[in-house]
């Protein structure tokens, strides 16, 4: 008995939402997929998985199309494996080095479906045969050289389906032209909803990743700021209160920490229990983060202070604490079913460290975030403390923006003054 397996794809292309609807269209056809972001990581794929077929997009970063075919076609093992090149560019240039290159077919931009699939199901089942020559033969065409392997008949059959496919897209042109701002509609309206869905629990970018890719490459950054907040006494609270209560609270209290989070462009990366957690300058890196960061926790901490007297009746009160650090992390995404995007390193442990030694209702900074803040903030030196598992550190209570550029008179609310000193530091940068 013979073992079937359905044909194993692989796409290859940097352009998250492409792979995406490719892949779509490729599994209802039966096909199994697999996806990589550019060649080097197509290839490393190529190794282990040995697909039936690989289309590669031509221009990419790390190892282009053009040098994934060659990997491909110059290797005893996998030279087998059929290459269709996709690509928007239909000059000479681009067809010559795809021929060069050794690729099987060739798919200019646009494309419809019926174009795509009789390609794929043509090599599928009619893969070129696979030619032992190895001298080439040197064509000059416009000006440019190719080292064309003399292999005619391959050449021929290229040829020969470059020129179908141009046949086939003048042929579709119409009716693709129909069917362009329906089906535009119908991608933008699944676009923004996989996009709404995803970006609740993660950034864009990381986001596109994974919808195309399944996975997302960790990264190290040398420079972000992290804040933790906990509300004191919280588990004193707890045992008195409803779970339906409790969840209504801590949800009335997070929603509007979200609120601040978005305004000034850090991201939420967690909450466990009663904490929150924070980030700024990833995963797009910034130079004020830090100044971002304070920003928000001063909004936080009015917010908590202004609640206590305009809380409704039996409406527990939380008081909370809020540590900041900023240095460097490791950032990536963990899991291959329930995704989690977090971070590491001493930087966010020290961040947790500032909380836990911050007093009620305060705002607890390390001298790496009060370096990068101290000319728009009045911080209180609290000298040097001892941190768990640290050692003595020194600290800073974050107090308010200074007076000269601060909008209100309790100093959350930045002047004009503040902006355009804030806009000037990271212009120069």
């Amino acid at each position: 008995m013979m073992l079937q397996t359905n044909p194993r794809i692989l796409v290859v292309d940097d352009y998250p939402a492409l792979v995406t609807i490719t892949r779509h269209k490729l599994l209802k056809q039966g096909y199994e997929v697999l996806t990589a972001q550019n060649g080097q990581d197509a290839w490393d794929i190529i190794q282990n998985d040995f697909p039936d077929l690989v289309i590669s997009d031509v221009e990419m970063p790390v190892i282009d199309g053009y040098e994934l075919c060659s990997k491909i076609k110059n290797d005893t093992v996998f030279r087998k494996i059929p290459v269709i090149l996709v690509t928007s560019r239909i000059d000479t240039e681009s067809l010559m080095k795809g021929i060069e290159a050794g690729a099987d077919n060739y798919i200019t931009k646009p494309y419809d479906d019926d174009t795509l699939f009789s390609k794929v199901h043509e090599l599928l089942n009619n893969p070129v045969a696979v030619s032992d020559v190895k001298d080439t033969v040197k064509v000059t065409i416009e000006g440019n050289d190719y080292d064309i392997k003399a292999d005619y008949s391959h050449l021929v059959n290229l040829l020969v389906s470059t020129y179908k496919n141009t046949l086939a897209q003048n042929a579709q042109l119409e009716k693709m032209q129909h069917g362009l701002n329906s089906t535009n509609q119908e991608l933008e309206l699944t676009k923004k909803e996989h996009e709404a869905l995803l970006q609740n629990i993660f950034p864009k970018r990381i986001a596109d990743s994974l919808l195309a890719y399944g996975t997302v490459a960790p990264e190290r950054y040398e420079d972000a700021t992290f804040m933790f907040t906990d509300f004191d006494n919280f588990s004193k609270v707890v045992p008195d209160i409803d779970p339906e209560k409790l969840i209504e609270n801590l949800s009335f209290y997070f929603d509007k920490f979200d609120f601040f989070v978005e305004q000034h462009g850090l991201i939420k990366i967690k909450t466990i229990g009663d904490s929150y957690m924070t980030a700024g300058g990833i995963p797009d890196r910034n130079y004020s983060h830090a100044i971002d960061t304070c920003l928000v926790a001063l909004k936080i901490r009015s917010f908590i202070g202004n609640l206590k007297e305009a809380l409704p009746a039996n409406t527990p009160y939380f008081p909370i604490r809020i540590g900041i650090n900023t240095g460097e992390s490791i950032v990536g995404v963990i899991g291959k079913r329930r995704f989690a995007y977090d971070v590491w390193g001493s930087a966010v442990n020290l961040a947790s460290r500032m909380e836990q030694n911050a007093d009620t209702n305060t705002i607890n900074i390390s001298h790496s975030t009060y370096e990068r803040v101290k000319d728009f903030f009045i911080c209180e030196p609290r000298g040097e403390i001892e941190a768990k598992n640290i050692g003595k550190v020194p600290m800073y209570f974050l107090e308010r923006i200074r007076p000269e550029f601060a909008e209100d008179e309790e100093g959350i609310m930045p002047n004009r003054m503040f902006i355009r000193d804030y806009n000037f530091l990271i212009k120069s940068q």
